[in-house]
């Protein structure tokens, strides 16, 4: 499962100043410039990902002695391209290897676009290098892959959730993010994640992921009893975890069951059962144990896009 960072991207050229010949003592020994990888492959949603480049001591003696820059260009390829600033936009275009590191990234972020479409090729190559030279693979071919054909990873993504607050009776809205498994690791195709709620980052409410392929119909169903927010400090009580349940008609915790949501045709909506409520009890971190207090009672879950 992938977490995304913050992306800051850079938006005008006059924010990078690029290392000059006259203010930088560049590497001087024998070195190539390639890229690691022939061909990468990404998914739309992934957010950000590197194409690695790292330098090559031509000879045993040729270890840098100086750090090397390397500038690249990105061209559409293939059938269906995938264009700069509108299907992935790219961090910085030249960047500098330091001889402690002997590697470097070209960072690029994949716009995920909520539409249903073939794959898009585009390519990275290095076209110039400062303190070494170009190696025989100087191209990388990146395919991003569409993730809107597949359910699971189209509901991931930014989303905004509105609840009512059970102790005051308002609606409330976060920001929120739902994020999942890679393809291949378990938990694919099965368990979500919804972190943002009550406006913290650090809040994680899973979901499981249900989808009938014969009849292309699905739901979200969220357990009772899983863990919400890990090491929160409140005030009198310490450090707690934080798990979700609910209350029974007779006032006791209730930490087994679920209840269940529902998107629409067009991925921009989510209603789940509005008699649902959720409460977070604490426990004294790594306890599990509940000691009945409570952090926060919500019911009316809704989710737009």
């Amino acid at each position: 499962m992938k977490f995304n960072k913050i992306f800051a991207l850079l938006l005008a050229a006059a924010m990078f100043t690029a290392c000059s010949d006259d203010d930088a003592d560049w590497n001087s020994s024998a070195v190539t410039v390639s890229m690691d990888e022939t061909e990468i492959s990404v998914k739309e949603n992934n957010g950000i990902f590197n194409v690695p480049v790292s330098v090559k001591a031509d000879n045993e003696d040729g270890a840098m002695n100086g750090p090397v820059e390397v500038t690249v260009e990105v061209t559409e390829v293939g059938e269906n391209t995938a264009m700069e600033n509108v299907h992935y936009f790219v961090t910085q275009k030249t960047i500098k290897i330091v001889a402690e590191e002997g590697t470097g990234n070209i960072e690029i972020r994949a716009a995920d676009d909520n539409d249903i479409n073939e794959a898009r090729t585009f390519t990275v190559t290095i076209v110039d290098v400062k303190g070494g030279t170009i190696g025989e693979n100087a191209t990388t071919t990146v395919t991003i892959k569409d993730n809107d054909s597949v359910f699971y990873e189209k509901l991931q993504g930014r989303w905004k959730m509105s609840a009512t607050s059970l102790s005051s009776g308002s609606s409330e809205t976060w920001n929120v993010n739902v994020i999942g498994f890679n393809e291949g690791e378990p938990g694919y195709n099965e368990v979500l994640y919804i972190t943002g709620m009550l406006g913290y980052e650090w809040t994680m409410l899973e979901v499981y992921y249900h989808f009938d392929m014969e009849t292309k119909t699905g739901y979200l169903e969220v357990p009772y009893g899983t863990l919400f927010a890990e090491g929160v400090s409140f005030s009198g009580l310490g450090v707690m975890d934080v798990y979700t349940g609910t209350v029974s008609e007779d006032g006791y915790i209730v930490v087994r069951g679920s209840f269940t949501g529902e998107w629409n045709d067009e991925f921009n909506f989510i209603t789940f059962d509005p008699e649902a409520q959720i409460y977070g009890f604490l426990a004294p971190t790594g306890s599990g144990s509940l000691n009945g207090y409570v952090w926060f009672g919500y019911a009316g879950f809704t989710m737009t896009r």
